[in-house]
């Protein structure tokens, strides 16, 4: 009976000792692969009610960087989770700007900024919204909304280096 306590504890010992190395050598390895922490400087202040209408003359358009869904009646408002996850920018959109990922309540809006202007990378709207996008000389705008809620956001640049503001209405 002693034999096989002994031989018990020397097993539990060796195999502590053994996933102890392990771990030691692969961890470093293994924390490199995790997801980065979100930016905070994206973070902007969110502006409730209904954001300032774009004007007449510009109309809404859906690129393929801004997937456009239509409401579907299955949809339901609280799927936030099931929205197809979007692939990262891509070098050239990295290299041209520094790239900011938004969050609003409809889904996400990543753009690319320069010190001089701003430009779209891709818009993912969460299941029942669509995307919308209007881009004029010195502003850009994306909506994501479902007709009569959503979310908007706005980076402008005139002679000065972008602004974002996020509105929820």
């Amino acid at each position: 009976m002693r034999v096989r306590f002994r031989f018990t504890a020397v097993w539990i010992a060796t195999t502590a000792a053994g996933i102890a190395i392990s771990w030691a050598g692969v961890g470093h390895a293994l924390r490199g692969t995790t997801l980065p922490a979100p930016d905070l400087a994206a973070n902007v202040p969110v502006q409730r009610g209904r954001p300032p209408a774009p004007p007449p003359a510009a109309s809404p358009s859906a690129s393929a960087s801004a997937p456009r869904r239509s409401v579907s009646p299955t949809a339901s408002a609280g799927a936030r989770g099931t929205a197809p996850a979007s692939p990262g920018p891509s070098p050239s959109a990295s290299a041209s700007g520094k790239v900011r990922t938004y969050v609003v309540r409809s889904g996400r809006v990543v753009l690319s900024l320069t010190s001089t202007s701003a430009r779209l990378v891709s818009a993912v709207p969460d299941s029942g919204f669509e995307a919308k996008t209007w881009r004029k000389a010195g502003w850009l705008r994306v909506d994501l909304t479902d007709g009569a809620h959503g979310s908007a956001v706005f980076a402008t640049w005139n002679g000065h280096p972008p602004i974002v503001q996020v509105y929820e209405y």
